[in-house]
């Protein structure tokens, strides 16, 4: 071949593999224009309903629209915990979350109740008497009893689901249960059996799950199981395990995530993610842990982490997708980064950026890898 015939050809390969490329470029952009059309209820409506946690003032103006539009299942963040619902002269403050509930209704969406016993946002009142008296375990129970009668009651019919114990495992080394609970101090762990056994017995109906965070650390896991097997095992009604999902980018891992859903799955357990959020800063669940990712530095929203935040994602609902037999919803812990609670924990005032919409309700380029995630899990089933 002479010199002018190589030249040719060389350009003649420039040029078509430039339209080759661009080509790639606006199909993908003609796709992601499409993606940013559709919802994610509706991306996602044959395997699993998906959910978001949110407050009353979230469902006004063009917010409801946006939370109508992409999500068939609610969770109060806030409004359905002991310390907004109880009051000691039982004039319970129902009225935050029955906007919720009837918000869900009008827009044919679902409910599911958080949380009824657990150690924290539970008012110290809760656990004395009108003197100021530590109740006894008795006396406790009875409380117990009262309150989760009173609050399922009000919302029989219109929550499907209760996180009925919330986090009552211990981080702690060996420790099985988390000890400095106010509930394990005077009941022991005989609490969270008492607990599903009087919410069954208010509304054996509804689907009563146990809810924890860090769920896909071996070590949580192991406690997680060994007390969920022991609970079965003395017929305790719990239907399912609620994984938290607040997880960070350095230490998500999905084969840790797999085998958390096949331990949960052997039990005979149904599986929800309840409380989905992926921050960009190290991780911040117990003392050690809150405290180095509290001392972080702030951190821009750079395209390369934006890039890294969208393949963590990503990883995530391959293999949401995958177990989509056994996982029946998939709730993300607030509707924008706007909204996040970790813009004010464990360190206040820091902007984070760990769900799939920005401020501006705009999706992100973890939305697209979300939303592209289904087709390729499903491919790869194939």
């Amino acid at each position: 071949m002479n010199r002018f015939c190589f030249s040719l050809v060389s350009c003649l390969f420039v040029v078509m593999s430039g339209a080759l490329c661009a080509a790639e470029d606006s199909a993908q952009g003609a796709a992601r224009e499409k993606a940013q059309d559709q919802t994610l209820k509706n991306r996602f409506a044959p395997l699993f309903d998906v959910g978001t946690a949110v407050s009353p003032f979230q469902l006004e103006g063009l917010n409801a629209e946006f939370v109508a539009r992409h999500f068939n299942s609610l969770t109060p963040e806030n409004c359905m915990k002991p310390e907004a619902l109880y009051r000691p002269d039982g004039n319970y403050h129902f009225a935050p979350a029955d906007a919720i509930v009837r918000f869900a209704k009008a827009n044919g969406m679902k409910v599911r109740g958080h949380t009824l016993v657990w150690h924290s946002q539970t008012p110290r009142k809760f656990f004395v008497d009108h003197e100021g008296t530590p109740l006894d375990k008795d006396a406790l129970y009875a409380r117990m009893e009262e309150y989760i009668s009173k609050v399922m009651n009000h919302f029989r019919g219109d929550v499907y689901c209760w996180d009925v114990v919330n986090e009552a495992l211990s981080d702690e080394g060996d420790e099985i249960y988390r000890t400095r609970s106010p509930w394990f101090e005077v009941c022991g762990k005989d609490f969270i059996a008492h607990a599903f056994r009087v919410a069954h017995k208010v509304d054996p109906n509804v689907k009563l799950f146990y809810n924890d965070y860090n769920l896909i650390s071996p070590a949580k896991r192991e406690k997680a199981v060994r007390m969920l097997r022991e609970l079965l095992a003395s017929g305790v009604p719990v239907a399912g395990v609620g994984m938290q999902a607040h997880w960070d980018m350095e230490t998500f891992d999905p084969l840790e995530l797999q085998k958390s859903i096949d331990a949960f799955v052997e039990l005979g357990l149904e599986v929800q993610i309840t409380e989905l959020d992926l921050t960009i800063y190290p991780p911040y669940h117990g003392a050690q842990d809150a405290a180095r990712s509290g001392s972080a530095p702030r951190k821009d929203y750079t395209p390369e982490i934006e890039e890294r935040h969208a393949e963590k994602y990503a990883q995530v609902f391959e293999v949401l997708c995958r177990n989509a037999d056994h996982i029946t919803s998939v709730t993300f812990w607030g509707i924008t980064d706007r909204y996040s609670w970790l813009n004010m924990y464990p360190c206040p005032g820091r902007t984070d950026h760990p769900l799939l919409f920005d401020r501006e309700n705009r999706p992100k380029e973890a939305f697209h890898r979300v939303m592209e995630a289904k087709e390729s899990s499903i491919q790869t089933e194939e």
